[in-house]
């Protein structure tokens, strides 16, 4: 039995209701900015009823996988504001690392 690096083949079966709403917000804006982005985040979990938890976490939280998506050019970062890229339709939560914090 090899025990090894366990996490570092960890793959999610599920998708992330986080990350799809970040997709979802952004595909349906031109250009956005931060502030804007996490309150219609907090909005949509809340509408579903997912627990959210500390908003300071929460917002650590929103940040980081916003930044995993620009890094999967899903999205490009000027500045504060956050332009979405053609291939943001083309990704999901299944596809982008999981985030740990």
């Amino acid at each position: 039995m090899n025990i090894g690096n366990v996490n570092s083949s960890f793959s999610r079966k599920h998708p992330d209701l986080l990350t799809d709403e970040l997709i979802g917000i952004l595909l349906n804006e031109d250009i956005i900015e931060f502030p804007d982005i996490f309150s219609r985040v907090v909005a949509a979990l809340k509408n579903k009823q997912q627990h959210v938890g500390g908003e300071e976490i929460l917002r650590l939280r929103v940040y980081e996988k916003l930044q995993s998506i620009v890094s999967a050019g899903g999205a490009k970062k000027k500045g504060k504001v956050y332009e979405p890229l053609p291939k943001l339709a083309s990704l999901d939560s299944t596809l982008l690392p999981t985030i740990r914090l």
